[in-house]
């Protein structure tokens, strides 16, 4: 990207008016969802993959307090079988049933589905947003001018036309009931953690991972790094994905260079205690225990350049102890701002306080609330 696509803050149009009004207008996605579920006497989620397993396990209960009846797949080899302890059923068994059935959907690719349950005349379904049920009593709870002012204040330093999109488009999923389902596939992009028109990997990267998983990040980067690196440093909180982490990197070329952590990051070094979950695990909750640390303390002086960051709502109290790192060395960020509405706002003014002049990119990578990404670049970074 040259600069000249750069779009200097002081040219974008203010929208506080429309921020306010949105914020005072807004949904409350969480009592739409309740007076669904309470509306019929069953409830199915269309889909039984990780998205559905993720809600499933973690928000589900805790913030609708329903029993989920049923998961629905168009895969036959999945029918009868059991998904987050759910039972797999066929579209036309649910279609038998779809008169007593308000039906939620957890794929992806949403749009035959949502064709499919049009065409045969369902009278109850939605999308499924899980972060919007997580943010929508919070929002109830806040000072909306503060709120419109930071919202305003963060989408004015964004650095280009594509970050405001994904901002507006994310504001009005979260806030508006006339939404398109389909707002997010507008600005949904792959290439996640290194989007082209962003990211350009050196032949000396030194990349930090904060929620390794099992992998899957660090075996993307070493693919496109070539395996030209000078390290890699994981960092994964969950015992059971730390050791499929390892497994992983063992197969990898120039394993000698990365260097695994069975540890989370934090603003602090402390024992600590999270949930384990089948598709994710949640620092703070839960009765697992383990350790986290600081980035500053744990490499030490060693380089930094690219830092990602998706540690499920812990990305605050991460970047916070790397404070130091990023001071000095001021590396390449990927920061996940999907967990919580305020990350939207809290991660990017805390990055751009931190480092001036950094540049502020915002990235959506799925068609659903889901993998938003602040990229925070010194000019000199930025992809050609």
């Amino acid at each position: 990207m040259s600069s000249d696509s750069l779009i200097p803050p002081s040219t974008i149009p203010s929208t506080q008016g429309r921020i306010r009004s949105l914020l005072e207008a807004r949904r409350n996605y969480r009592q739409e969802v309740l007076a669904l579920t309470a509306s019929k006497k069953f409830v199915a989620f269309y889909g039984c993959g990780g998205i559905f397993c993720n809600i499933a396990e973690t928000t589900w209960l805790e913030l609708v307090g329903r029993k989920i009846d049923f998961c629905c797949d168009s895969d036959p080899s999945k029918w009868g079988k059991e998904f987050a302890g759910i039972r797999c059923i066929s579209p036309s068994e649910l279609e038998q049933i779809k008169e007593q059935t308000a039906v939620f959907v957890t794929i992806g690719n949403f749009e035959p589905v949502l064709k499919w349950l049009i065409e045969k005349k369902f009278p109850c379904f939605q999308l499924i947003y899980k972060y919007d049920l997580v943010s929508s009593d919070y929002l109830s709870r806040q000072n909306l001018e503060e709120v419109a002012a930071k919202l305003e204040e963060v989408r004015s330093m964004l650095a280009d036309e594509r970050s405001i999109q994904v901002f507006d488009a994310i504001l009005d999923r979260l806030l508006d009931a006339d939404s398109s389902p389909g707002l997010m596939a507008q600005v949904c992009e792959g290439d996640q953690y290194f989007p082209p028109d962003l990211i350009s990997l050196r032949s000396d990267e030194a990349f930090v991972e904060a929620g390794a998983f099992t992998g899957d990040t660090l075996s993307d980067f070493v693919k496109r790094s070539g395996g030209q690196f000078d390290a890699i440093h994981c960092f994964e909180l969950d015992a059971k994905n730390f050791k499929a982490l390892q497994a992983t990197a063992s197969g990898l070329p120039s394993a000698e260079r990365i260097f695994l952590y069975p540890e989370g990051l934090w603003n602090e070094p402390m024992e600590i205690t999270y949930s384990v979950e089948k598709s994710q695990s949640t620092i703070g909750a839960g009765d697992a225990k383990g350790h986290v640390v600081r980035l500053d303390d744990a490499t030490g002086n060693a380089r930094v350049t690219f830092l990602k960051m998706d540690i499920e709502g812990a990305e605050l109290k991460a970047l916070e102890g790397a404070r130091k790192t990023i001071l000095a060395q001021k590396p390449k960020l990927a920061i996940c701002v999907y967990h919580h509405f305020k990350d939207l706002w809290e991660i990017p003014l805390y990055i751009k306080n931190l480092v001036p002049e950094y540049r502020i990119f915002l990235r959506h990578h799925t068609t659903l609330d889901y993998e938003t990404v602040c990229y925070a670049l010194l000019p000199t970074e930025i992809s050609a």
